[in-house]
C-alpha cells in the first residue's frame, strides 16, 4: 500500500511470544502496564523521544481477522502550518514467524509510522508484539504495544528525521468503526503520497 513493507518470513517465535507474556505478568501483577505511547530513538545523540496523543483513533476487523488501527495527531505550527502524525497498526490474532526491519524477532503486529511536515514527509515501518485486552468487537478496544521495532524506508529529501532507528510501547486505545478506519487510512495513504510527489521521496 505505501511501498516498502515488513518482510515476513519463517522462523521460530517461542522466545519472543514467552517473553511478552512474561512481561504482561509482570504488570498484571501491579503496573498499570507501560503507561502512554512513545517512541524512543535507539541511538539517543541528538534525537528526541515522541510522545503522540492522538486524538483520533479508530479500528475494525474483528471476528478472528487481523484488526486494522489509525491513529492521528495534528499539530498547528506559526504560520498556518500543520504537522501530522498517522500510525497504521494491523494486529493479528495470532503471532506468526517474522522479521522487521530492525531484527528478526516474533510479530503479532505491524507498524506505519507517518510524519508530514509542511516541507516534507516520512513514513517509519517495523513490526513488533501488541497484547489485547478486549475481545474481537469491542466498542473500544483498548491494547498495549509490548515492544515494536521502527525505521525510517522513506522520505522525502529535506525530511529531516527524528528518531533514526526507534522503539514504539505503550497504551492504546480506538473506537471501532469499520467506515472511518478505512476511510481514514485511505485518505492518509493519499496524504502521504501528495507529499512525496510534490516534495521527491528518497527510499530508504
Amino acid at each position: 500500500m505505501f511501498g516498502t513493507s515488513t518482510v515476513l518470513r519463517t522462523r521460530s517465535y517461542r522466545a519472543s511470544v514467552l517473553s511478552g507474556v512474561a512481561m504482561l505478568s509482570a504488570c498484571l501483577g501491579g503496573c498499570s502496564f507501560y503507561g502512554p505511547l512513545r517512541v524512543t530513538p535507539i541511538k539517543t545523540h541528538g534525537r528526541v523521544v515522541l510522545r503522540p496523543r492522538f486524538s483520533t483513533a479508530y479500528y475494525r476487523g474483528g471476528g478472528g481477522n487481523p484488526l486494522n488501527f489509525y491513529f492521528q495527531q495534528n499539530t498547528s505550527l506559526g504560520g498556518g502550518g500543520i504537522i501530522r502524525q498517522i500510525m497504521l497498526m494491523r494486529v493479528f490474532w495470532t503471532p506468526i514467524p517474522g522479521q522487521t526491519p530492525i531484527s528478526r524477532t516474533a510479530i503479532n503486529a505491524t507498524f506505519r509510522y507517518i510524519v508530514i511536515t509542511p516541507n516534507g514527509a516520512g513514513m517509519y515501518e517495523g513490526a513488533g508484539f501488541v497484547w489485547l485486552h478486549n475481545g474481537g468487537h469491542a466498542r473500544v478496544m483498548h491494547a498495549t504495544i509490548l515492544q515494536g521495532d521502527l525505521r525510517l524506508t522513506q522520505a522525502t529529501a529535506y525530511f529531516r528525521d527524528p528518531l533514526g532507528r526507534a522503539r514504539i510501547r505503550g497504551d492504546i486505545a480506538a473506537e471501532r468503526s469499520q467506515n472511518k478506519a478505512l476511510t481514514l487510512a485511505l485518505q492518509a495513504q493519499r496524504q502521504f503520497f501528495r507529499s512525496t510527489y510534490r516534495h521527491r521521496a528518497i527510499t530508504r
